[in-house]
């Protein structure tokens, strides 16, 4: 090559020197093998074994004495069918949790059975999908043969396969009758279901009821006091392909929406050689966002290892979802930043314009979905950001359904820098600071290589120093184990504010993403974490360990709990962690957000077995938020109550807990008041149960013990309970 390249004039021998060396190329992460399936649950018996259950929605009794209502999905693993079920909970002390018989199966009226048809008929569904366009702009339409679009019929009307070698078929007609619950073709040419309802792995119920009383005007007052008359609805997404909207009250389907993302494998669900696959499979939120000219209830939902990105639908009225219904779907296709979306998007205010820092004038106001980029950005499917950098979308709500997708106009995009190519990365979800005005000020994601990133929005659009100034940003803390390697943060940081001004940011390390990740070979140290922001301009960083004030676990790996010791936090200390007690061995890790109950923290860790068929089981801490130690948590045994004592011991794969209040605490020694006056008058102190709702097995739900949680007491402020009325009649139901 030397021979011909000296033949050349100078500046062509340099341009070929440079694309002739792939060595000086950044290289692009490792993809993740996204699991479709559930890693925590023990391996699958020849008939699927007990169901699976997944996160439950839980409406909280508005009074100690009344019971709570539960929805939640579970699933065969025999034939990935799917049910949906709500029951009342009720607390009766600190280990008396009792779950009723089922008060309705969204699965089982969904399919019917002998003597009861399946309600509503498979053909007479509010089924609806979209037809999207190169640019992002859509159109909602019936999902029917003779409305969707001619590409759409096309990837239904092929063999069902992973090869490119597909060929069309003729049958999808009857495919997509399939999808929509016709069931004459079931054990022949098409596979065999027992429920049309598909199973839920990764997403989670969201509940709309009434829209919340807020200060946001005339226009918003008549749709909050419209909004109260309007059906309940509980909406699921499931492996089916759909997103379902469920009558709260009896538990029909009132509609369901196909991302149009999904097509190009719904026609795998017909397969009778049918391997699990993940369609609809992440977390959704809703909330009230300005759009269009109206107030609306929106609803965005993620996809999980479904298809990269998200969608947005108008659930102001789910018995009217019908030709303005979808707002929007957002992929990798609209820009190569966007990854698998596994963490929960989220629906915030942001200032965009006016309001000083550089603007003028009344401060400009918009409603945005707040994503983060997720996995896989980075993966090889025509869509890729080879950077493997991360990135925080905020997607406007009001953009109408016809306008394509513009950076910095109705979509804006704030990106963290990888640190390490050779390491997979992804971006979960932020912890959202807001002010007095609900609108949005700083947001905190971790990313899988560790880095915890603060975005300041208390500017304008399009922020270009959110995330730090200049080209090179810098997280506000990196977590790494003693040994100094990077500890992988997946989860939704929490917030709490701290004592001298600012926030302290909550997070658990650990991931289990992909098979591998559950293997003892992949065991690492993890640590839970609370890193202070003082809010100081410039952000002051928190550069290590070295800053933060240690806690020490001891006992046996196997010992039923754990004490807890560390010192009171010195002056300057920038939080506090506490490492997973022999974590590189058990392999314990924190996979889900905590919870905040009067400044008590309360989160589940999981220990994952040595191989699928050894069960995992779990841990639960309760701990005060600002200092890093245990609270004082409580058993049905006398003088169980040891405020050293924590990281409780259960047998198997506990999801993130949920408070509950209690009307009495039945400990051996007699029955304590649920308000017990402290000794300052200032301040009660109540009883609430750590309740678990298990994964697997009979039995739904369960006590992790009890918590004592200081309040104030008298009246120091008033705040609205947000339509308290509503959620007490539908607990009631």
């Amino acid at each position: 090559m030397l021979p011909r390249l000296l033949s050349l004039p100078w500046p062509a021998i340099f341009s070929t020197l440079i694309t002739c060396q792939p060595a000086l190329a950044r290289a692009t992460p490792p993809a993740l093998d996204i699991a479709s399936d559930p890693l925590l649950a023990g391996c699958v018996a020849a008939d699927g074994g007990p169901p699976v259950r997944g996160t439950p929605l839980v409406l909280p009794a508005m009074a100690a004495t009344s019971t709570s209502t539960a929805f939640q999905a579970s699933y065969s693993r025999g034939d990935w069918s799917g049910h949906f079920e709500r029951y009342a909970v009720q607390a009766g002390s600190v280990t008396s949790l009792t779950a009723s018989t089922p008060q309705w199966d969204a699965g089982a009226i969904l399919t019917g059975a002998a003597g009861r048809a399946p309600r509503p008929a498979p053909l007479a569904r509010n089924i609806y999908t979209a037809i999207v366009q190169p640019d992002g702009a859509l159109t909602t339409v019936p999902f029917a043969w003779d409305a969707i679009s001619d590409a759409q019929r096309a990837l239904l009307d092929r063999t069902p396969s992973t090869s490119v070698r597909s060929r069309p078929d003729g049958m999808g007609p009857q495919r997509l009758d399939y999808l929509r619950g016709v069931r004459a073709l079931e054990g022949s040419v098409f596979r065999s279901r027992s429920s049309v309802l598909g199973d839920a792995v990764n997403s989670t119920p969201v509940y709309v009821g009434a829209a919340p009383a807020l200060e946001r005007g005339v226009a918003y007052a008549d749709f909050y006091a419209r909004s109260k008359t309007r059906r309940p609805a509980i909406y699921l997404g499931a492996n089916d392909g759909m997103l379902h909207a469920f009558d709260a009250a009896d538990g029909g389907e009132l509609f369901a929406y196909v991302p149009d993302a999904l097509f190009g494998k719904l026609n795998r669900l017909t397969s009778p050689a049918y391997v699990h696959t993940a369609y609809v499979d992440g977390p959704a939120s809703a909330g009230e966002a300005h759009a269009n000219s109206a107030w609306k209830t929106v609803l965005v939902s993620a996809m999980g290892g479904g298809a990269q990105g998200v969608f947005a639908l108008d659930v102001t009225d789910p018995l009217h979802f019908d030709a303005s219904g979808a707002l929007w779907e957002f992929t990798d296709r609209d820009d190569p930043m966007m990854g698998n979306v596994t963490t929960r998007p989220q629906i915030a205010r942001v200032r965009t314009g006016g309001g000083g820092s550089g603007g003028s004038g009344a401060a400009v106001l918009r409603d945005v979905a707040v994503v983060a980029s997720g996995l896989n950005n980075y993966a090889a499917d025509g869509h890729a950001n080879a950077s493997g950098n991360g990135a925080l979308f905020l997607l406007a709500l009001d953009k109408p359904p016809s306008q394509p997708w513009r950076l910095n106009d109705n979509y804006f995009r704030l990106i963290t820098p990888i640190a390490d190519p050779m390491r997979a990365n992804g971006l979960s979800a932020p912890a959202l600071a807001v002010d007095a005005e609900g609108v949005l000020r700083y947001a905190y994601a971790g990313d899988l290589q560790g880095n915890l990133w603060r975005f300041d929005l208390t500017g304008n659009a399009p922020w270009p120093g959110a995330v730090g100034p200049g080209p090179t940003k810098t997280p506000l803390f990196v977590a790494r184990d003693a040994s100094g390697a990077r500890q992988a943060i997946a989860q939704q940081p929490r917030l709490v504010y701290a004592t001298g001004g600012g926030y302290l940011i909550l997070f658990g390390t650990g991931r289990m993403v992909e098979a591998a990740d559950r293997l003892p070979t992949h065991n690492a140290p993890q640590s839970y974490y609370a890193i202070l922001d003082t809010l100081a301009d410039p952000p002051q960083l928190v550069s290590g360990r070295g800053e933060l004030t240690p806690r020490s676990l001891s006992g046996a790996d196997d010992a039923a709990a754990l004490t807890l010791t560390g010192a009171d936090l010195p002056a300057g200390s920038k939080g506090w962690y506490v490492d997973f007690l022999h974590a590189g061995t058990t392999g314990e890790r924190s996979l889900d957000s905590g919870v905040l109950a009067n400044g008590q923290l309360v989160f589940n860790t999981v220990l994952p077995g040595s191989s699928p068929c050894v069960a995992t089981r779990s841990r639960t801490y309760a701990l005060d938020a600002l200092t890093g130690l245990p609270s004082m948590l409580m058993t049905a045994a006398a003088g169980d109550g040891d405020a050293r004592v924590t990281g409780r011991l259960a047998p198997d794969y506990a999801i993130r807990p949920i408070v509950l209040r209690l009307p009495g605490v039945t400990m051996a020694g007699g029955t304590a008041p649920a308000i017990v006056p402290s000794a300052s008058p200032a301040t009660t102190t109540r009883t609430v149960a750590i309740t678990i709702f298990s994964t697997v097995g009979d039995a739904p739900v369960r006590s992790a013990g009890g918590l004592s949680v200081a309040a104030p007491t008298g009246r120091l402020s008033w705040r609205e309970v947000v339509n308290w009325r509503e959620l007490h009649a539908a607990a009631r139901r």
